[in-house]
């Protein structure tokens, strides 16, 4: 008695299914790729809010050891310690990290300046007030942070009160 032909078992892949898994892997790497630079660049941002806030605790610590004097200048040492200087007094804090503004990309100055849109600086503005994120004319005392952190495009103004 003669057997009925068996089908001819197939064995791995066809092109369309391997097709089909390099499109599904392609579509997933492209996601990735565009997602990371945006993860990157908030967490610049997050880390310039964090150094602008010790700025301004700094700052308010230097007017609260100086009757009322805002300083004039800041120096990071290599030890993390950070100075603040103005008048006749200086307050160091051990531990104020700036991160992103060095000592040279931290300016001073008053409410009527009109700063430069830059990433890398932070300008300490006395005489003013936040008003959303820009800056407002405000008392003697008062001093806010305006700095910019990074958009889609242009840098994002901000401004951060004491």
């Amino acid at each position: 008695m003669l057997s009925p032909l068996k089908p001819k078992r197939q064995d791995g892949f066809t092109i369309i299914e391997v097709l089909i898994v390099l499109a599904i892997a392609g579509l997933i790497m492209l996601i990735v790729f565009l997602a990371v630079p945006a993860l990157q660049r908030n967490a610049r941002n997050t880390q310039r809010r964090n150094d602008v806030s010790s700025l301004l605790s700094g700052v308010s610590e230097f007017v609260n050891d100086n009757n009322g004097q805002l300083p004039t200048s800041v120096s990071v040492g290599g030890d993390g310690q950070t100075t603040f200087t103005g008048g006749s007094g200086t307050t160091s804090i051990q531990g104020a990290k700036v991160g992103f503004y060095q000592d040279t990309h931290v300016h001073f100055g008053n409410a009527s300046s009109s700063p430069s849109a830059s990433t890398d600086d932070v300008y300490i503005l006395t005489g003013a007030t936040c008003n959303g994120n820009s800056v407002t004319n405000g008392s003697s005392r008062s001093f806010v942070a305006e700095y910019w952190v990074e958009g889609s495009g242009n840098g994002i103004q901000q401004c951060q009160g004491s």
